[in-house]
C-alpha cells in the first residue's frame, strides 16, 4: 500500500486505475493498493460476518439521518473514528461489557447494595438485575441507579429478603443504543 502525500495533482482522487490499482482518501491522504480480490464463494462464518456488517451499515444510516442521534455520535477530534457514520457502525458492532459484578455488600437484606459496573464504547441504555434464590426462583428484579459523578457505576438497592444466600444467583443484563445486550451471571 502506497500514500501519496502533498500531491496537488492526485488530490480527491479515488476509484480504480483499470483492474489493477486503487486509490482512496483516508483521514486526508490519499492511499493507492492493489484491487481486493473477491472471493466467489464466502464461508458460513464469512456470510454472517457480511450479514452483520450489512445491518450495522443499515443501522449508522438511519443514525446520520437523525441529527439528534448524529450529534450524539459525532467522534471527538482524538478519537480513532472519522465520522458519525464511522462511530455508529462500530457501536453496532461491539457489544457493552460488564466489568463487575460486586456483591460484598449484599448479605441478602432489603437496602444491601450490589455494585455494576457496565460500560459501552458509546452509550448504555439500560441495566437490569435479577436475584433469583438457589432454588430457582426470581426473588426480585429491578433497575439499578447510576452513581453521582460515574458514567459506567451502578447501585442495585435490594427489596427483598433472602434468607437463603448461598447459591444465590445475580444476573446482570446490559443494553447499548443499537441493542447490543450483555448477560452476566454469579453465584454468591
Amino acid at each position: 500500500m502506497s500514500k501519496i502525500k502533498n500531491n496537488p495533482i492526485m488530490k480527491g482522487v479515488s476509484g480504480m486505475l483499470g483492474d489493477v490499482v486503487v486509490y482512496r482518501e483516508l483521514r486526508g491522504s490519499v492511499i493507492m493498493s492493489n484491487r481486493p480480490k473477491k472471493r466467489e464463494l464466502l464461508t458460513p462464518q464469512q456470510e454472517e460476518t457480511k450479514s452483520r456488517f450489512l445491518r450495522a451499515v443499515a443501522y449508522a444510516k438511519r443514525q446520520i439521518a437523525d441529527p439528534v442521534s448524529k450529534a450524539l455520535y459525532q467522534p471527538s477530534p482524538h478519537s480513532r473514528l472519522t465520522s458519525a457514520y464511522a462511530a455508529a457502525v462500530a457501536d453496532y458492532l461491539k457489544a457493552p461489557e460488564i466489568r463487575s459484578i460486586d456483591t460484598t455488600r449484599y448479605a441478602g437484606a432489603i437496602g444491601d447494595e450490589i455494585l455494576i459496573r457496565a460500560f459501552d464504547d458509546f452509550k448504555v441504555t439500560s441495566v437490569l438485575v435479577s436475584i433469583t434464590s438457589a432454588a430457582g426462583n426470581l426473588l426480585e428484579q429491578g433497575v439499578p441507579e447510576l452513581l453521582l459523578d460515574s458514567v459506567d457505576d451502578y447501585v442495585y438497592k435490594a427489596t427483598v429478603a433472602n434468607a437463603v444466600l448461598p447459591g444465590t444467583k445475580i444476573s446482570v443484563v446490559v443494553r447499548d443504543k443499537p441493542g447490543n445486550t450483555t448477560v452476566k451471571e454469579i453465584v454468591v
